[in-house]
């Protein structure tokens, strides 16, 4: 029923005629521009975000796998910390122990390598064998086409000087890169260090400034049920990766390669980059190959094998371990691919996985963020 009231009346009291009086269109249009405009805002913040990340990749990126391996290490800090371990020295035996199993590792698999590279040229020539064989019938074409390029060609005759610049040798570029290399392990480390040891003390922090006690709750229980995920889903991928070289360790030892734990090492780290990984896996296990036999079928079987239990670990293995509500979009991780590489080389390669699986982790958890979260899933 509608108020018939003088206009008076309702200039005097406009609080009681609100539902009488029409939107101005005016606000209307600023309210549906917002929507746009902010769209517009956070798509500039972002390409802003990735513009400095790259820029200043020799800070993010130690920064980033301080994260990753503080988060990997702090279940065991905090199960030596709940046997009556102090906090610090906790902290040290940890990083000791990890430190002493890479490094023992790497040591032992890199004398290994540099006898493996001066087989490289024998894997190569054979390589080349196989190969003839099958561009023959295309050698035919190619000469004449030679032939043609080499009646038309004009200048045939003239001779281009070409000048060759000197550049810097192989170890001069080698121990030019390693300061920066040893500059960004040693940061990383610390920050690892510093993450291990005041995580929980910054934490606390973080709840102390929010305004209310259901605020503080939310945080904490978001932060512990965020990094117990996290960490459970880089050791299990860590885990994943390590039975896979471990198997294909075992594989190449049947089949009587030489130095197997070498290459299931390296196929142990590739596995951190999907898509490229095995790609790369293959074409040093191709080398492999032909490198330990001669005959064609054999040095096949080596990268076979290879490519048999990574469909099985790709399509069964990973996810019934790690399940659908960790699953990545394989559309959104090759994107991540093309993105970290570009910013970040090798080294984002590696870590567009993980960071993707964080980054979908952290977006459950914060409902303006759904969206993502759903575009990450599976």
């Amino acid at each position: 029923m509608q108020r018939t009231d003088s206009p008076l009346i309702q200039a005097q009291h406009p609080h009681l005629y609100m539902d009488t009086i029409p939107p101005d269109p005016t606000e209307m249009a600023v309210a549906e521009e917002h929507p746009s405009r902010n769209h517009l805002l956070t798509g500039i913040l972002l390409l802003l975000v990735i513009g400095a990340c790259t820029v200043a990749s020799m800070a993010v990126v130690p920064l980033l796998l301080a994260i990753l391996l503080s988060l990997m290490l702090a279940p065991a800090v905090r199960l030596l910390c709940n046997w009556r371990v102090p906090r610090v020295l906790a902290t040290m035996l940890v990083l000791m122990c990890t430190l002493l199993v890479v490094g023992t590792l790497l040591l032992s698999l890199a004398s290994n390598a540099r006898t493996w590279l001066t087989r490289v040229p024998i894997a190569i020539s054979r390589m080349e064998l196989v190969l003839d064989k099958v561009r023959r019938p295309l050698l035919a074409a190619t000469h004449a086409s030679e032939q043609f390029t080499k009646y038309t060609n004009v200048d045939g005759d003239s001779k281009t000087q070409q000048l060759v610049e000197a550049g810097p040798s192989r170890m001069t570029r080698l121990l030019s890169a390693t300061p920066p290399v040893l500059a960004s392990m040693t940061v990383t480390l610390v920050l690892v260090f510093i993450f291990l040891l005041h995580g929980d003390a910054l934490l606390r922090k973080f709840v102390e400034l929010a305004p209310a006690l259901h605020i503080k709750k939310d945080i904490v229980i978001a932060t512990r049920s965020a990094q117990h995920e996290l960490s459970t889903y880089i050791i299990t991928i860590t885990g994943i990766n390590c039975v896979v070289g471990l198997l294909t360790a075992s594989a190449l030892w049947g089949l009587g390669v030489d130095d197997p734990l070498l290459w299931g090492g390296v196929v142990a780290v590739l596995n951190f980059m999907p898509f490229v990984g095995p790609m790369l896996s293959t074409a040093v296990l191709i080398l492999v190959g032909f490198a330990c036999f001669e005959a064609p079928l054999a040095a096949l079987s080596v990268p076979g094998v290879f490519l048999a239990l990574r469909l099985f670990e790709g399509q069964i293995a990973t996810p019934m371990v790690v399940g659908r509500r960790l699953a990545l979009d394989p559309v959104m991780v090759f994107l991540a691919l093309i993105l970290f590489g570009w910013m970040w080389g090798v080294v984002g390669l590696l870590l567009a996985l993980p960071l993707m699986a964080c980054l979908r982790i952290v977006a459950e958890r914060i409902p303006a963020w759904n969206t993502l979260a759903k575009m990450l899933g599976a």
